[in-house]
């Protein structure tokens, strides 16, 4: 018995959807990571880290 039942028919149509939405992802992460967003991200989150370790006394 099968759980999930999935075609493996997929039209041109949705192949290209498929394509075009990946491509805009893959080209929406590449400007969102030029622009230093994840970088000030990661920064913010060590320096949160470091502060929360200094109020614990730990490390």
């Amino acid at each position: 018995m099968s759980l999930f039942a999935v075609s493996g028919m997929i039209t041109p149509l949705e192949m290209g959807v498929a394509i075009f939405a990946g491509l805009i992802f893959l080209i929406s992460f590449v400007i969102a990571s030029t622009g230093g967003g994840f970088q000030d991200l990661v920064k913010t989150t060590l320096d949160n880290d470091a502060a929360a370790r200094n109020r614990k006394g730990v490390g």
